[in-house]
């Protein structure tokens, strides 16, 4: 992760840790070792579904790139979605570096040119606590 910002463990966000034990295993102790981050980040079939009600629900301003683009653009989403719930308009939060990593591994760029990716950014009123 290119800032100290985005530099977070899953372990220490309390949204993720309390993901990571409904999984009622003992050996995940990483978002990216739960049964679901596969189903819900990672499936290319699920994340079309997604892809479909955010591009409904979005319109003319849904997100438009290549379709490994798409995919990192949705499980990003799915995975804000499925650990923090709805989070309203306009609302970010910082996502584990691992589960980052993990989907950009699964959906790097292809026939391009290096990807520089943006990292987080915060919405223009959104204030945030500093990470120490």
């Amino acid at each position: 992760m290119s800032t100290a910002r985005e530099c977070v463990c899953c372990a220490e966000i309390p949204e993720v840790v309390a993901k990571i034990a409904e999984a009622h295993m003992t050996n995940v102790k990483c978002i990216t070792d739960h049964p679901g981050m596969q189903a819900v980040c990672l499936d290319p079939w699920g994340l079309q579904v997604a892809w479909f009600a955010y591009r409904q629900q979005y319109r003319g301003n849904a997100f438009e790139g290549p379709m490994h683009a798409k995919y990192r653009h949705i499980a990003y989403r799915q995975l804000v979605r499925w650990c923090f719930g709805y989070l309203g308009r306009d609302t970010r939060v910082v996502l584990p570096a691992c589960a980052v990593s993990c989907i950009r591994a699964h959906f790097p760029p292809q026939n391009e040119e290096p990807c520089l990716f943006k990292g987080f950014q915060p919405a223009a009123h959104q204030q945030l606590p500093h990470l120490n």
